[in-house]
């Protein structure tokens, strides 16, 4: 099951990040790439390192109420014994008190796949929450958390659930161009056969550049 839903997230999210990037109505944007230089600790063996990783997220709003939202993380693991761990997620979101397009707060459900750092992979509900609030013309506090409260077993990994909350600054220095400045912390929580309980966490500064519409 979870290799059909990874294969979905990642096609949802390749649909999203390929928008052309022009004036489309009543339709928004933004796609952008980061550099996310983060801390990686996990309960795994020599499972400690300091990687800087790429994340890629874009999101479409229809009108002033519904839109969706894709994105993609990875820490880059090769300096210990462990498998990269990557996380492929998309979801549907509702915007309530809504007053602008840099003033909103939005619920939002979907799905999220995770390679796990063992190698084995889980897939679940996501549900999160997000919101921003202007600062100026030109940029804005932004701020999201998720919680995965029901993930597959994964090999000798069970009762698995995980977290992610980032908060940043976006500018728009120029037309069509996003820059931001953020912290992103990812956590996933497990038992694990014969070891009790275990957990896996990423944190740490991104900063990224990109285009909305």
């Amino acid at each position: 099951m979870h290799r059909i839903l990874h294969a979905t997230l990642l096609a949802a999210a390749s649909l999203v990040l390929a928008q052309p990037v022009h004036a489309l109505g009543p339709v928004d944007g933004e796609v952008i790439v980061s550099l996310w230089n983060n801390h990686f600790e996990s309960d795994l063996g020599n499972g400690e390192a300091d990687v800087g990783s790429l994340t890629a997220s874009g999101e479409l709003w229809f009108g002033d109420n519904w839109g969706m939202r894709a994105a993609y993380f990875e820490s880059d693991l090769e300096e210990t014994a462990l498998e990269n761990e990557t996380r492929a997620q998309v979801e549907l979101r509702r915007r309530f008190l809504s007053v602008s397009d840099n003033n909103f707060l939005a619920l939002g459900l979907g799905a999220e796949s995770i390679d796990l750092a063992s190698g084995d992979s889980t897939s679940g509900v996501r549900l999160s929450i997000a919101g921003r609030l202007a600062l100026a013309p030109i940029s804005y506090f932004y701020g999201r958390a998720a919680y995965l409260p029901w993930m597959e077993d994964a090999g000798e990994f069970t009762g698995i659930a995980g977290s992610e909350l980032e908060v940043g600054i976006s500018f728009t220095p120029f037309p069509f161009v996003s820059l931001k400045l953020g912290y992103l912390v990812l956590d996933l929580d497990y038992e694990q056969d014969g070891s009790g309980g275990g957990s896996a966490r990423s944190d740490g500064f991104l900063i990224g550049a990109g285009v909305h519409w």
